[in-house]
């Protein structure tokens, strides 16, 4: 299989274990072994570090341990004169870590952990609070695979792609460039459309699905019905493990589940349920089933039209250069998502930039504004 990355890439340094580390509480060898559910609770995992009264780590009991006795135990007639301690039934050999050790020194060992926590310990053997899980460490591991999903918008000067954390292809500039263009073709579509319909006794909801046509049909002229086709198709084969190649890449399909398209439909489709039930009907209860029906309606087809917009309108076939664009893009976002070893995930407000639609929404309402505010002037 050919890597992407292979020409340049070079493998990152990876964090500590303290880094992907949580904190989670020891218990003591004298426990009592009944109270460990109600701790397992607590801690909410199902395995805890055992120490003695020095602080140093002697075991690690979990569920399982539990329940190898719990069938004769619980069952007997006298199970209350029983004195089960902790140290009775824990698993007596612990892998630990010191602090501060690298994540590489363990992953050749990792198919050997056969428990879910490494406990952490300092120089002295005493236990820190803290321990790897193994669902941390295996998550940790999976994430730099690959992102676990990658969005993307097509601008006026190329593809821009995101895993959430990170940002690749046209950038910013790009993102408020599309506003600006959306905002154009907005623009253009009402001014033309007042002109011919002034002074006409047209019903709003003909105005505005007229308008609606008009904007798809100007933006299918644009190249970015193009660059959307290329963005779908090479997050096609991203999310499909295939190689970024252009005859790959020309095989995938260009709609896709999670564009944007799909929302803009279910979005028109809910003013368009609420136009009609309360701008053209005036009995309360047709306006009621006309609601009802309508939102049935939308919310059992949105995805389907959307899909079916997106295959016929807002893509279209892309250019060899478009295909390459989208490729180089792709290849950017995998290899800053690889090379990013940080355990942290993004804050939302992060998540919410690099989406990219806060600038595209803001550069179409300043456009807008700003022809508005021409207007007025002349």
């Amino acid at each position: 299989m050919k890597w992407f990355w292979k020409k340049d890439y070079k493998i990152p340094s990876l964090p500590s274990v303290d880094d992907i580390s949580t904190e989670i509480p020891a218990i003591s060898e004298h426990l009592e072994a009944f109270r460990l559910p109600d701790l397992f609770k607590m801690a909410e995992i199902d395995t805890l570090p055992v120490i003695d009264n020095a602080g140093n780590i002697i075991g690690i009991v979990s569920e399982y341990d539990l329940a190898q006795i719990l069938p004769e135990w619980s069952f007997e007639e006298q199970s209350y004169r029983y004195d089960v301690k902790v140290a009775d039934i824990m698993t007596k050999n612990v892998w630990t870590e010191k602090e501060n050790t690298n994540i590489k020194e363990i992953l050749s060992s990792v198919h050997q952990l056969h428990t879910r926590v490494i406990p952490i310990v300092d120089e002295y053997e005493r236990y820190t609070g803290k321990s790897i899980t193994r669902q941390a460490l295996v998550g940790f591991l999976t994430r730099m695979v690959k992102p676990r999903s990658i969005g993307g918008l097509a601008t006026p000067i190329g593809i821009y792609m995101t895993d959430g954390k990170h940002q690749a292809g046209s950038g910013n500039l790009g993102l408020v460039l599309t506003g600006f263009a959306l905002g154009g073709i907005i623009i253009f579509v009402e001014f033309f459309t007042g002109i011919i319909f002034t002074g006409r006794n047209i019903p709003e909801i003909v105005i505005i699905i007229i308008q609606l046509v008009l904007f798809i049909f100007i933006l299918r002229l644009t190249p970015l019905v193009r660059y959307h086709a290329a963005e779908h198709q090479t997050i096609h084969a991203i999310e499909k493990g295939l190689p970024l190649t252009p005859e790959t890449v020309r095989m995938q399909p260009r709609p896709h589940k999670r564009c944007g398209t799909n929302i803009m439909v279910l979005l028109f489709g809910i003013q368009l349920v609420l136009l009609l039930s309360f701008k053209f009907v005036k009995m309360p209860f047709i306006q009621f089933i006309i609601l009802i029906a309508g939102f049935l309606f939308v919310f059992s087809n949105w995805r389907k039209a959307g899909m079916w917009l997106q295959k016929f309108f807002t893509t279209r076939r892309a250019t060899l250069t478009q295909i390459e664009n989208g490729i180089n893009v792709g290849e950017e976002i995998l290899k800053k998502h690889k090379e990013d070893t940080s355990p942290n995930s993004p804050g939302f407000f992060l998540k919410l930039w690099n989406m990219g639609l806060v600038q595209v929404l803001i550069s179409f309402l300043f456009l807008l504004w700003f022809f508005s505010f021409v207007l007025h002037l002349v």
